[in-house]
């Protein structure tokens, strides 16, 4: 998701949490695995769709990928690439690689090959308007914490779970992050705005710091679903016209509650012993 990296960077700024490619591999491994297989079985059961058996959809799918033909130049150079970058990411913090600076030789190889062309990048101007205003909005969030205004926030915001033990905390901090959702049309302004805020309460409180940040980081994931509105994504999916509004309501708070519980249940005990 486009605001995991600005998580990471905002877990260091705030409790000074290192989160690298293979620490969140590990950490969200076991109840992701849960989570393929169990909440397909429920949305299975809950929906209950018409057509349950569709054999030729192999040979359909074989038919169709013969007819494409072979990989062409521009689609092997584009893969190849994606491959290299995500690996060099992953070994970003073991071999001390920059990962801007993969980022940029990627694009680098994909215009020097010719996959990708300036005209290309301008028809991108609203997507490219997005990554100007999610790095101004990272950069204040950060500031704002250096000046103290969001440990003075979350002073404020941890009076109110003062005295109750940390584990209580930690759910609490959880469930009120995600129900906030509600009132939010992205995840990334969400997380940019209120990440920070409830890290440094249940700091504050006791909670441990890295179990925290990654549950929250796993929240600003999989409450993407809890609205129609709670992601770009969910906008395709209503236009589609095969479900309505009050469908995506239900099965969106279906779904974030089904998360909600295995990342809570399975997830913290889990990301507690990996962390210690």
């Amino acid at each position: 998701m486009a605001a995991n990296p600005a998580g990471a960077a905002l877990a260091k700024s705030v409790a000074g949490l290192d989160i690298t490619f293979g620490s969140w591999f590990i950490a969200a491994s076991i109840p992701t695995l849960v989570g393929i297989i169990l909440l397909p079985y429920i949305l299975y059961r809950v929906i209950r769709p018409e057509i349950t058996h569709t054999p030729e959809a192999a040979a359909q799918a074989k038919r169709i990928l013969k007819e494409m033909g072979p990989m062409s130049r521009d689609e092997i150079i584009v893969a190849t690439t994606y491959v290299v970058m995500i690996v060099l990411w992953a070994l970003s913090s073991t071999f001390q690689i920059d990962t801007a600076a993969v980022a940029f030789g990627g694009l680098g190889i994909m215009m020097a090959s010719g996959v990708l062309k300036m005209e290309d990048i301008a028809k991108e101007g609203e997507a490219l308007a997005i990554f100007i205003w999610f790095a101004l909005m990272l950069t204040l969030s950060s500031q704002l914490n250096e000046l103290g205004f969001m440990k003075y926030l979350g002073e404020a915001f941890a009076g109110t779970l003062s005295g109750q033990p940390w584990m209580v905390s930690f759910v609490a901090l959880i469930t009120i992050y995600v129900l906030i959702h509600y009132l939010f049309v992205s995840q990334t302004a969400h997380m940019v705005a209120l990440f920070g805020v409830f890290l440094g309460v249940g700091v504050i409180l006791g909670v441990p710091a890295a179990a925290l940040a990654f549950s929250l980081l796993f929240a600003t994931n999989y409450f993407s679903c809890i609205t129609p509105q709670g992601s770009s994504a969910n906008l395709l999916a209503v236009g589609s016209g095969f479900m309505t509004t009050g469908e995506v309501y239900k099965l969106g708070a279906l779904t974030t509650l089904v998360n909600f519980l295995i990342y809570t249940v399975i997830g913290i005990p889990w990301i507690l012993f990996v962390a210690a």
